[in-house]
């Protein structure tokens, strides 16, 4: 009922999907709907590390976040490469943009251009070579893209900033919120 009221006032949603439950797929059903009624930007990361989940039932997204795993779960294929995958997935969930997240070996970027016309695919290596604690990495990179993206940030940009979130957030232990000039900080060190 929130959502129906304010719906005019988003410009975005983000699903972040544990997989406790709090989800079921008539709400995302009902929430894709009225987000694509009202041209609002879906975006979505589903867990599958303690629980079994599929990334693939937030369809019609603009951005997917799976992990290596979480996207072989959801398209039943362990056997493959990652470029296939991401393409199984894209077809699986008609998302348009899909950042396969694959923790030590950075990031693969699977993206539309063109109006889905042209698909590209680009690799973003990791940045922070030696993680002390992965807790929060995922969470940070979901939301530092997405706030990327709701500030009108390009794709690149979007991954790049999620990736520098997540290279802060692997380098202390426990899940620490991130300063904004910590991430400032690191685009300095990076230049």
């Amino acid at each position: 009922k929130y959502l129906y009221k304010r719906i005019k006032d988003i410009d975005m949603i983000v699903f972040s999907d544990f997989n406790y439950g709090c989800l079921p797929q008539q709400l995302v059903d009902r929430i894709i709907l009225l987000a694509k009624k009202y041209k609002i930007k879906l975006i979505a990361d589903s867990q599958s590390s303690s629980q079994l989940g599929d990334i693939a039932r937030f369809k019609d997204c603009f951005l997917l976040t799976p992990t290596e795993h979480e996207a072989r779960v959801s398209t039943h294929n362990s056997t493959d490469g990652i470029v296939f995958l991401t393409k199984l997935l894209r077809k699986k969930s008609n998302c348009k943009h899909i950042f396969l997240k694959l923790g030590e070996e950075g990031l693969l970027m699977h993206s539309s251009i063109n109006n889905d016309s042209n698909w590209i695919d680009d690799k973003i290596e990791a940045i922070n070579e030696s993680p002390v604690d992965a807790a929060g990495a995922g969470d940070s990179f979901l939301m530092t893209s997405a706030l990327s993206l709701a500030f009108k940030g390009n794709i690149w940009e979007s991954a790049y900033l999620g990736m520098i979130a997540s290279a802060i957030q692997v380098s202390t232990i426990g899940n620490i919120p991130i300063d904004k000039n910590k991430i400032v900080e690191v685009i300095d060190l990076l230049n």
